[in-house]
């Protein structure tokens, strides 16, 4: 999974002006007026990604969207019994559209956001035939 050079940078931007602002959470503020926000569930909300991957599973990303729960948790062993299933049935209807679904674990170090938020990712099922990055991890791939 990777971003665009320039969406990676228009991404760490954010995370700096965000610190800088003393905003400790941009999930925490969501509400069904945010901009992001798709879809509203009980206890969930299904919000577009404003620094998609652009490459999925070595294919170009058509649409990614994030699973967030309305209430900041840091990881999916926390849910409550009916926030499991609500999660579980979103995942299920997403999944029967196409979409990957992937989260990081809660002590990740490469999770960037504490606040628990799922990745659905659908992308157009066509393979890259190269495919190169400049960054860490370095990866060429050629078919």
């Amino acid at each position: 999974m990777y971003r665009t050079r320039k969406t990676e940078k228009r991404y760490a931007l954010q995370r700096k002006q965000a610190k800088a602002a003393g905003i400790r959470c941009d999930f925490c503020e969501f509400t069904s007026t945010h901009p992001q926000v798709k879809e509203e569930f009980s206890h969930f909300w299904v919000a577009r990604n404003n620094f998609p991957y652009s490459v999925w599973d070595g294919c170009d990303v058509a649409d990614h969207v994030m699973i967030v729960p309305k209430r900041h948790v840091e990881g999916v062993h926390v849910f409550t019994v009916a926030e499991r299933q609500e999660f579980i049935d979103i995942i299920a209807a997403y999944e029967a559209r196409g979409y990957s679904f992937y989260a990081r674990p809660p002590k990740s170090t490469q999770k960037s956001v504490a606040h628990q938020h799922t990745h659905l990712i659908k992308n157009y099922g066509k393979t890259k035939k190269v495919q190169f990055s400049v960054e860490k991890p370095y990866i060429l791939l050629a078919k």
